[in-house]
């Protein structure tokens, strides 16, 4: 069945370079759901390079994915929600990132190993479980 959780903005930059560091180089498919039907999605998974908060632009979030050989970089501007989606053992099934005109980054991570969420709604800084609609 699953849970949803919200990561409060305050808890981004930490739980980021935590994900980054321990799922560097995991497969992750990125999906778009821009609203009005419009939506964009990557057809092969590719090596996780990094999520990060950028200080350039506060608050915006950057996905890096890819090779040595070719990388892609995913930029979110004014971010307002992040959600994680896990499973019953506390993996991550996605991440759904929600700008501020409501579209929707969607980050999957493929293969055959799951990736652990490391956050737990009731952990200090939590906001608890959130609904995934």
């Amino acid at each position: 069945m699953g849970y949803a959780a919200e990561i409060p903005r305050r808890s981004w930059f930490a739980y980021f370079e935590l994900l980054s560091e321990r799922a560097s180089s995991h497969p992750l498919r990125l999906e778009v759901e821009a609203g009005q039907g419009a939506s964009w999605r990557m057809e092969q998974a590719l090596p996780l390079v990094g999520i990060d908060v950028e200080s350039r632009e506060p608050g915006s979030l950057e996905v890096t994915v890819g090779t040595l050989r070719r990388e892609f970089t995913h930029h979110v501007s004014e971010p307002e929600h992040v959600h994680l989606l896990m499973d019953d053992e506390g993996n991550i099934q996605c991440i759904r990132i929600e700008d501020r005109d409501g579209a929707r980054s969607l980050l999957y991570f493929e293969g055959g190993e799951p990736v652990p969420a490391w956050f737990h709604a009731e952990a200090p800084g939590a906001d608890g479980a959130a609904s995934w609609a």
